[in-house]
Order: structure tokens, then C-alpha cells, then sequence
């Protein structure tokens, strides 16, 4: 048997041991020191993330409130051009007359004070060609169309005498403009719902039949908007829609934060538009739609690099992801500035404009509105695994 002596001696081996090994550390919070970046900007996004959500939600608030304005004052929630609203649109050759859309505007103005009249110039490397003269109407009637498209061109002819032969005219009447304002709408529509879907299947957390019943219930949606033509229809896709709208927050929140990113996008640029006084035509409308496909991009981007990978703190993915993203929005934008200074055909402009204005806005909303909102729900849920275990 062991001697007394020789009992202590290996106690306290056993307490040096144990004072030499090394004692476990703790996982640290992302924002422990160790972990925080370094720099005063990198500091702010990294630590005041949700004061800076104020920002995105002040914007988009701002937003809201100049379209309910615009609708209130005007009727209508955008300046609709003749192509959305019905009208007449005439067509005169320069034919090399020292004369500008502005001289003819203020000439139409004072000669139509009570007609809602837009001159354009239609440019060929930098040389003004022609100038396009639209002027919205709501008459149905022939006859008082053509007195009126007679007048307007009487009065350019003091500026440009050739202008009663050489000109052309189109006229869209306003059910015309009215209808193709409700598909383009409805597509719009139609294209967050659909883009709904593939952002449910992809984030969605719920099993095979939620997502199953989602699907469903997206395609009817789409189906019944696009056939709308009634209140009962119009009722139906309300109904349909909040219960999709419960189905993304219980179900799949990373994709409704998807989903309102665009629509601030959307919202935003239409609310500046306004604000511009620019009046939007159909190609603007399909503007706004490739402007949902620029805006899901890059919160898809930075969704599944935070979600899906691993590597690397939630902080350093979002910082991957938008360096990547950046880049992205940044190149467009500046192809769309470029597309915007260098064209002179008034439809490409207005495409690039829209584009240029949402993409800028797009930055603010994605890597400040979405990135806050995302990382917000990363520690909710990782409070809850924590208080689970």
C-alpha cells in the first residue's frame, strides 16, 4: 500500500496538470473584440446595423407617402404618357431648322394651355433630326382627333414650315392606353408572385406539402390576376395573397425579406420618377420589371452566401457578398449612365433612366435594409437554438 507521503506527492502532480493544461475558451459572439473589423465604416456597418435599417424604412416610408400624394392630386399613381394613357403622337422631320424641343414646347404650352402636351428631340450623333409632339386626350371622336392634330401641326409650322407635309401621326385611344396599362401592371404583379415561389422553394423551411401548397397557391393567384376582370377576382388574389403572405413569414422569412427589398426597389425608383415629372410609357413599365430581376439578384447573392455557407463568421459573408454585389450594381449602373448620356432616342433614355435610378437605390435597400433584416433574424435564431440547448 501506498505510504502517506507518497498519496500527497501525487495529489499534486495532479493539480499541476491540471494547472498546465489548457482550459477550453468559449465561443465568442460575433461581436466580440476578436471578431470585429477594423476601421470606422466597417465598425458602423458591423455594429449599427439595425439603426441603419431607420434609414432603408425612412425611404421607403418617403416613398409611399409621395405616391398616395401623386395619386390624391392626379389620379394616378405615375405619370402616364400617351402610349399608357391615350393620345395623339406626331411625328416632324426637322429638316435642318435652327429650332429646339423647348421652343416648340413653350409654343404648344401657350397655344394649348389646357392640353397636356410633351416635346421631344430624336438626335443623330448629336445633330437634332426630328421631334416627336405627344399630347394626351380621352376623346373618342374622330373628327375632333384630327381638328386637333390639324391645329397642333398648323402651329409647329411657324417654326418648321415643311412640318403640314412631312409628318406622321399615330393615335392610341384611350381604352387602348387603358388596357395596355392593366397587362402591364398585372405582369408586374404576377412577376413578384412567381418569383415568390422560386425564392419559397429554394429558402423555404417548410416541408414537401407547404411548399407543394405554395406553388398552388401562386399559380391560382397568377391565373385569377391575369383573368381579373371584378371585384370578386380582385378579392380572391387579397385573400390568396395574405395567405401567402402568412405562409413566407411562418415558413420562409429570408424570402419575404427578398420580396420587400424589391418591392422598396420598386417603390422607390417609381416615387423619384415621379418626383422627375417623367411620364412613363410602356417600355418603362418594362423597365420596372427588369429592374425586379436586378434587385432579386443581388439579395439572392447575398442570402445564400450567408445562409447556405459555412465558412467564416455571418459578418465576413455578408462582406463577401458584397463585394461581389457591388460590383455587379455598380458595372449596370454604369452601363445604364453610359446608355443614357450616349443614346438620343427618347424610349432608350427613359429605359436607362429607370434602370440607373433603381439600381442606385437598389444598393441601399440590399446592403442595408436586407443585410440588417437578415442578420436580425440569424441572432434570433441563434438565440433560440442557444436557449433550446
Amino acid at each position: 500500500m501506498a505510504s502517506r507521503r507518497e498519496r500527497q506527492q501525487r495529489r499534486l502532480e495532479g493539480r499541476k496538470e491540471k494547472q498546465q493544461a489548457p482550459q477550453p475558451v468559449a465561443a465568442q459572439p460575433e461581436h466580440h473584440s476578436k471578431h470585429r473589423p477594423k476601421g470606422f465604416l466597417h465598425g458602423i456597418y458591423h455594429d449599427h446595423y439595425k439603426p441603419l435599417l431607420i434609414i432603408s424604412f425612412i425611404i421607403l416610408a418617403l416613398a409611399i407617402i409621395q405616391i398616395g400624394v401623386q395619386t390624391a392630386t392626379t389620379g394616378d399613381f405615375l405619370n402616364k404618357d400617351v402610349t399608357l394613357k391615350g393620345g395623339l403622337t406626331l411625328t416632324i422631320p426637322v429638316n435642318g431648322e435652327q429650332v429646339t424641343p423647348d421652343q416648340v414646347q413653350t409654343l404648344l404650352s401657350k397655344d394649348y394651355p389646357k392640353n397636356d402636351i410633351l416635346v421631344q428631340g430624336i438626335s443623330e450623333l448629336g445633330t437634332l433630326k426630328a421631334l416627336t409632339v405627344q399630347v394626351a386626350s380621352d376623346s373618342t371622336d374622330k373628327t375632333e382627333i384630327q381638328t386637333l392634330q390639324t391645329s397642333i401641326i398648323a402651329s409647329v409650322a411657324t417654326l418648321i414650315p415643311e412640318a403640314p407635309q412631312q409628318y406622321s401621326a399615330e393615335v392610341v385611344g384611350p381604352s387602348l392606353g387603358a388596357a395596355f396599362f392593366q397587362q402591364t401592371f398585372k405582369a408586374v404583379i404576377i412577376a413578384f408572385l412567381l418569383m415568390g415561389l422560386v425564392l419559397f422553394l429554394y429558402f423555404g423551411q417548410g416541408g414537401w406539402i407547404t411548399k407543394a401548397s405554395v406553388a398552388v397557391l401562386s399559380v391560382v393567384a397568377s391565373f385569377v390576376i391575369f383573368q381579373a376582370a371584378g371585384i370578386g377576382a380582385v378579392l380572391v388574389a387579397v385573400a390568396i395573397g395574405l395567405v401567402l403572405a402568412w405562409l413566407f413569414i411562418r415558413y420562409s422569412p429570408p424570402s419575404g425579406m427578398v420580396i420587400l427589398c424589391a418591392f422598396s426597389d420598386i417603390i422607390g425608383t417609381l416615387a423619384v420618377v415621379n418626383l422627375l415629372g417623367i411620364k412613363v410609357s410602356t417600355a418603362g413599365v418594362a423597365a420596372f420589371l427588369m429592374l425586379i430581376g436586378y434587385s432579386v439578384d443581388t439579395d439572392i447573392l447575398l442570402s445564400t452566401r450567408v445562409l447556405k455557407h459555412k465558412h467564416g463568421t455571418v459578418y465576413e459573408r455578408v462582406i463577401s457578398s458584397l463585394k461581389t454585389g457591388m460590383t455587379m450594381s455598380i458595372s449596370s449602373a454604369v452601363a445604364a449612365l453610359i446608355g443614357l448620356l450616349v443614346s438620343q432616342a427618347p424610349t432608350i433614355k427613359e429605359i436607362m433612366l429607370i434602370i440607373f435610378i433603381g439600381l442606385t437605390l437598389d444598393m441601399i435597400f440590399t446592403w442595408i435594409q436586407n443585410v440588417g433584416l437578415l442578420r436580425w433574424y440569424i441572432e434570433k435564431r441563434m438565440a433560440a437554438t442557444e436557449d433550446l440547448g
